[in-house]
């Protein structure tokens, strides 16, 4: 399909669904970010998709729901400041940015050379975008991250218990921790909500709302898990590097 012709269908569609503030000027954004994507994903395994339509919808559309979550949480957004930990190409943090500008985002990722990839990005898009290149349980134990955040976001991290583990640590007692499931994945036994009580309880958060929704031309139904830090997050939280996965709470 023609770029132009899609990015309207895109536009339209998020319109209608997701955020009605879809300026065309946020759209573009996405368009430059878009072909940074496909730019790079040509030197490595960046992102997957199977077509540009499923990069628009099962990528950009989904990060849109956390950017929804956000403006039914607070009204004010500017200023916030959010975390995207395992980020890897970007997503959702920066569809989140771009749809927020005003808010202060931290792109966390330890591979480096998807950080030169987000560098690039940051670059073409003119935005202030921190990226750091470390692991999510050294910049939980950093006292210039840890609690700071108003929310964190987390799309990509596979394992539910460590992926708590790493984020609460770094919001602020009130924040949100924002988490895109597979509706199958967040209602299995095995790797869903219900294995992450212990967790819960141990890192001071609990689950406050779900929100599901489908995405066009996608077989799987989808859900965003918002979580709140009550409770200050015991200080041996998040554990080393490594300890997370391999002794799950």
């Amino acid at each position: 399909m023609e770029k132009c012709k899609l990015f309207n269908i895109f536009k339209d569609y998020v319109n209608r669904n997701i955020l009605s503030n879809f300026t065309d000027g946020k759209c573009e954004k996405f368009v430059i970010y878009f072909d940074a994507l496909i730019e790079w994903n040509k030197k490595f395994n960046l992102i997957s998709f199977k077509t540009e339509t499923d990069l628009i919808y099962r990528h950009f559309c989904d990060c849109l729901y956390s950017t929804k979550a956000i403006l039914e949480i607070t009204e004010n957004v500017s200023g916030l400041r959010i975390a995207d930990l395992g980020t890897g190409s970007g997503m959702p943090g920066i569809p989140v940015k771009i749809a927020l500008p005003n808010i202060k985002l931290t792109l966390v990722e330890s591979i480096t050379k998807k950080c030169v990839f987000l560098e690039d990005a940051n670059k073409r898009l003119g935005f202030d975008i921190e990226i750091l290149n470390k692991r999510a349980e050294e910049i939980g134990q950093n006292p210039a991250y840890r609690q700071k955040y108003d929310f964190v976001l987390s799309r990509a991290v596979s394992k539910f218990s460590p992926n708590l583990e790493i984020s609460i640590p770094l919001l602020k007692i009130g924040g949100y921790f924002l988490v895109h499931k597979t509706k199958n994945s967040a209602e299995s036994k095995e790797e869903g909500l219900y294995s992450v009580e212990n967790a819960l309880k141990h890192l001071g958060a609990k689950l406050e709302r779900i929100i599901e929704y489908k995405l066009p031309e996608q077989e799987l139904d989808y859900c965003l898990l918002i979580f709140r830090k009550y409770k200050d997050t015991p200080k041996q939280f998040p554990r080393k590097p490594g300890i997370p996965e391999k002794k799950p709470l």
